[in-house]
């Protein structure tokens, strides 16, 4: 329609990020969380309220998603994208050699 009326635009790809639904008896036995936006993180904290990190290694790519995880109380164990590491799989593969060092 409004290129055939001879109007300027542009197309812009658009997307809504929504939470899961887990059932009561979903287990947390991961070894890291990774979240890429804020709504994941609500997103855990709506499923499991009681959720107990422990040893559970958390891992958030964006500014505003490494925050949520702060404002929930959890533990941020890595924080991409970085100056090392400017992609989730570059700070993950660091991630996990710095881990392993000593092993």
């Amino acid at each position: 329609l409004l290129g055939k009326n001879n109007i300027q635009y542009a197309e812009a790809v658009m997307y809504r990020t929504v939470g899961n639904e887990f059932g009561k008896d979903e287990k947390l036995d991961y070894d890291m969380l990774i979240f890429f936006s804020p709504v994941g993180v609500a997103s855990l904290i709506k499923n499991f309220p009681d959720f107990d990190q422990k040893n559970i290694k958390i891992a958030t790519f964006g500014v505003t998603t490494a925050q949520a995880v702060r404002d929930a109380g959890l533990r941020l164990d890595l924080e991409a994208p970085n100056v090392m590491a400017p992609s989730m799989t570059a700070a993950l593969d660091m991630f996990i050699q710095e881990t392993n060092k000593g092993k």
